[in-house]
């Protein structure tokens, strides 16, 4: 009877990590237009797509920045699949009327740290809500990073030449924080 028990308990355990290894889900991709790739190797990287096509095909949920340092006229969406469609990434970069201007915001969300990718550094800052974050880069381009319930968030800011660094920083803080809204 033990034996029994043993199996009966062994085959839920099985099934209950099957079940929670799937609950993200994977990329739906049937809208999707992937660019040429070596067949067999990642990442595989899809022709931009809008907002909203980027929400119905990405595993988990889309929330984006509202409280941008400049009015946007023009984002972008980009889907990356680092792993059979289990490791996600989706850079999206909006940017202001240029004018002449090199400037924009980046926001990288994705599942997966990447292998290149460094989350903590020792400069520390926590978001309105509470999660903490940490600046990297540079005085142009300030990054903040932080990781929320398994998803990797990374955002960057190309500053314009005339705003200084702590205001960059601000900007870019208020920004993050404006996803929790």
């Amino acid at each position: 009877m033990n034996k029994q028990k043993l199996f009966v308990y062994l085959v839920i355990i099985v099934f209950l990590a099957g079940c929670s290894s799937s609950a993200q889900g994977t990329l739906n991709d049937k809208n999707l237009k992937l660019q040429d790739h070596v067949k067999g190797a990642y990442p595989r990287y899809y022709d931009h797509v809008s907002k909203e096509e980027a929400q119905k095909a990405l595993p988990f949920s889309l929330e984006l920045p509202d409280k941008l340092p400049f009015k946007v006229a023009l984002s972008t969406f980009q889907i990356s699949d680092w792993g059979e469609k289990r490791n996600i990434l989706l850079d999206s970069v909006f940017y202001p009327r240029q004018e002449g201007k090199n400037v924009y915001l980046a926001y990288r969300i994705s599942n997966f740290l990447p292998n290149a990718e460094k989350l903590k550094t020792n400069e520390k800052v926590k978001l309105e809500n509470g999660i903490k974050a940490y600046f990297s880069g540079s005085s142009d381009l300030p990054i903040l990073a932080w990781e929320e319930e398994g998803l990797y968030h990374k955002m960057e800011y190309l500053k314009e030449e005339e705003t200084d660094s702590k205001k960059a920083k601000s900007n870019l803080l208020k920004a993050a924080s404006s996803i929790y809204e």
